[in-house]
Formats: structure tokens, C-alpha cells, sequence
């Protein structure tokens, strides 16, 4: 059997904070947006988890090159997240390229956003890399 990458699921707290950043530093546009009712999620609480009454608002954003898909979720019940911890099984990060990490990072940086170290080299790679974290803590790896 052979799988092709569809998309990758976030759960934020602010959608439309969400798709603004998405769109804004990394050319993401929506291409799909619905709602989950209660009687959808109820009806798959074995997946979901949720108690009576959760709806999601989801939003399906697309890369300028069409090949990569974020799908944002926000739970009307929507609660904080852990921070990633690497060494525990689980999704701790997105990377995305960029045409140059120093500058992401110089106008990001300017906007208030948090970095973890700011761009250094990639091994011998010739490249650079940085991690930031968006509005709701999910990780982001940069690369050019």
C-alpha cells in the first residue's frame, strides 16, 4: 500500500487569530471552511472524546504551492495545550521552508513573536533554521 500526505490538524483557540498568522507570515489561504455540530462529534465520541454539546469551527488552509494543507480546529470548549515535549511519543512540530529564515525571522521578530534561537546554520547544509511557536504554542520549524 502507498499513502499520500493529505493535510496536518491543529486545535487552536482563536481561529481567526489562527488563519491571520497562517496567511500572514507564511502565504496560507483558506480554501475550506464548516462546522462540526454537536450530533457530529457526539456521533464519533470514540475519536473525539467530547462531552454532550461540543461543536468545532474548522478551516482548511493551503501552502502558495498548493502542497501543503494546515486543517485548524476550534472547540467550543477549546482549552490550553502542554507544551511539546520531544522525548514523549506524540506530534511536537510542522516544519516549512522559506525563501530566507534571517529575514521570517527579522519581521517576525518585530511583529512580538518568540523565538526559541534565532537562525543558525543547518549543519553543512548551506541553509538555516529556527523554531518559533504560533499563538497557541504549536511548534514551527523554519528552513530556507
Amino acid at each position: 500500500m502507498i499513502g499520500t500526505y493529505l493535510h496536518v490538524g491543529l486545535t487552536v483557540n482563536d481561529l481567526e487569530r489562527s488563519k491571520s498568522f497562517y496567511e500572514k507570515y507564511f502565504g496560507f489561504t483558506p480554501v475550506l471552511e464548516k462546522t462540526f455540530p454537536p450530533e457530529f462529534i457526539e456521533g464519533h465520541k470514540a475519536l473525539y472524546r467530547e462531552p454532550a454539546g461540543v461543536f468545532s469551527d474548522m478551516a482548511m488552509l493551503q501552502s502558495t504551492d498548493g502542497n501543503t494543507v494546515l486543517e485548524l480546529f476550534r472547540f467550543s470548549n477549546a482549552a490550553q495545550g502542554e507544551p511539546a515535549q520531544w522525548h514523549k511519543t506524540g506530534y511536537h512540530h510542522i516544519a516549512i521552508k522559506v525563501d530566507s529564515v534571517d529575514a521570517h525571522y527579522r519581521a517576525m521578530l518585530a511583529d512580538g513573536v518568540n523565538f526559541f534561537f534565532p537562525p543558525s546554520p543547518k549543519g553543512n547544509s548551506g541553509s538555516f533554521w529556527t523554531f518559533l511557536a504560533d499563538p497557541d504554542g504549536n511548534l514551527i520549524e523554519l528552513q530556507d
